[in-house]
């Protein structure tokens, strides 16, 4: 196996503090689907044995493969096997602002009886801990660091931005990407996504407490309460007008009848002993940040690392 990479190289292993999260992804839609996803496999284990992380948190920085098939030959046997040579171009890059940071190519053969395990063959002897790969996604690792280093700044006026744009998923997202690997910065967007947290419940706080009080003047009865019941346990109980919530609920509670009233009882319970709003703000905001990041497109990931 042969590697040549823009990289110097280094002697030490790369660190798991910090855990910069990059992507797996495999831009060439020729190779057949088990191969690709088992090259994304490959790739995800590089990015774990090597101290980042692959945890949905960014949509910006990847580990890239991009395949070229330098001569293909049958192999008279019984069955006949197919024979690949490939060229694999293992890049680091920054998806947003289109920029590489650093590649690595490696030279492979792969037999099997059809192309798909030709492919798989080849894609099994790519080594997470080579010393060159190790060394390339080093050198990246450095340029993430500085990047986040130099555009701080940019980083947390962009989330204001769009949590002004009331994008608060979104602007949380981008802020939990950010590791730790400055701590000024990391406390900065740390500190600004609880912010915009508690902006996010409160609006939506203000919302729901609106709809279920037009629910409940429209229907003041048992059937109106099990529908203010579900509108009501959808409201953060650190957000800001909750005393208001909770006199809401007394209201109700005082205008219904024995039994109703030991049904609502029962769902304001629920709503208290709630697992999701004893989170701590910082989960809470991990976890808006993961299910947004999994909610993207990969496709506008792919084009961009295809013309790398």
């Amino acid at each position: 196996m042969a590697f040549y990479c823009s990289a110097a190289l280094f002697s030490q292993t790369l660190s798991d503090e910090g855990r910069i999260s990059l992507n797996a992804v495999v831009a060439d839609e020729d190779i057949p689907s088990e191969a690709c996803r088992n090259l994304e496999n490959r790739l995800t284990r590089a990015i774990v044995a090597n101290g980042y992380a692959d945890n949905g948190y960014s949509d910006r920085f990847v580990l890239a493969a991009k395949v070229d098939i330098l001569s293909k030959d049958v192999i008279p046997s019984t069955p006949a096997r197919i024979s690949q040579k490939l060229d694999i171009t293992f890049i680091v890059g920054d998806v947003i602002e289109n920029k590489v940071y650093s590649t690595c190519s490696v030279s492979l053969t792969g037999i099997g009886t059809n192309e798909t395990k030709a492919f798989i063959s080849a894609f099994s002897k790519v080594n997470p801990n080579h010393k060159e790969l190790q060394a390339m996604l080093l050198e990246a690792r450095q340029k993430i660091v500085a990047f986040y280093i130099d555009h701080c700044d940019e980083i947390v006026h962009n989330a204001q931005t769009l949590a002004n744009m009331q994008k608060y998923d979104e602007a949380i997202f981008r802020l939990m990407s950010v590791p730790n690997v400055c701590a000024e910065c990391y406390q900065k967007c740390q500190g600004t996504a609880s912010a915009i947290y508690s902006r996010k419940i409160d609006s939506e706080a203000v919302t729901l407490l609106n709809q279920a009080k037009a629910e409940w003047m429209s229907h003041p009865d048992a059937t109106g309460a099990q529908i203010v019941a579900g509108i009501i346990s959808q409201i953060n109980p650190q957000a800001k007008n909750y005393n208001e919530v909770a006199a809401f609920r007394e209201e109700i509670s005082s205008k219904l009848e024995a039994d109703t009233k030991k049904e609502w009882g029962f769902r304001m319970k629920q709503y208290e002993d709630k697992q999701v709003f004893k989170r701590s703000i910082v989960d809470a905001c991990k976890a808006i940040g993961v299910a947004f990041g999994n909610g993207q497109p990969k496709n506008v990931t792919r084009n961009i690392v295809n013309r790398w």
